[in-house]
């Protein structure tokens, strides 16, 4: 099978379309100076002592700030201070964008050396035939 110009045109086409996108999603990535692992929540609950409000049928729950992450399987909660809160689900959110751009990223890796594949075979041509010596009578 030899080369098809317009087969491999159209492979260098998108490549650089794909390359063109992936320059983007880099501009989204290389920004980043500081990432936390986790989400900020509210979390619920009721502490158990029987003369507390939270023990009634009506009584409203305790609540707090934590952040919550995952380390070696196990979920982890840290209390958030007042003062940290806006930092700290800024620092988480700005983990999921570079989490989510991270993501993309290898997708669209992916779809570049699918495209490099069907352009080398686009243009790839078959090895030569050997030639055939006449041969001599006797």
């Amino acid at each position: 099978m030899g080369p098809q110009p317009q087969q491999a045109s159209r492979q260098r086409q998108l490549l650089r379309e794909l390359g063109s996108r992936y320059q983007e999603i880099l501009q989204k990535i290389l920004p980043a100076r500081e990432l936390l692992k986790g989400s900020v929540y509210q979390l619920q609950t009721r502490c158990g002592k029987p003369s507390c409000h939270c023990a009634t049928s009506d009584g409203r729950p305790h609540t707090t700030t934590v952040l919550s992450w995952s380390e070696q399987g196990k979920t982890r909660l840290r209390t958030v201070p007042p003062e940290d809160r806006v930092r700290l689900r800024a620092l988480t959110e700005n983990y999921r964008r570079f989490r989510r751009a991270r993501a993309q990223l290898v997708g669209l890796h992916h779809d570049i050396l699918r495209r490099v594949d069907r352009l080398e075979g686009a243009v790839r041509r078959a090895p030569p035939r050997p030639r055939v010596k006449p041969r001599r009578k006797r």
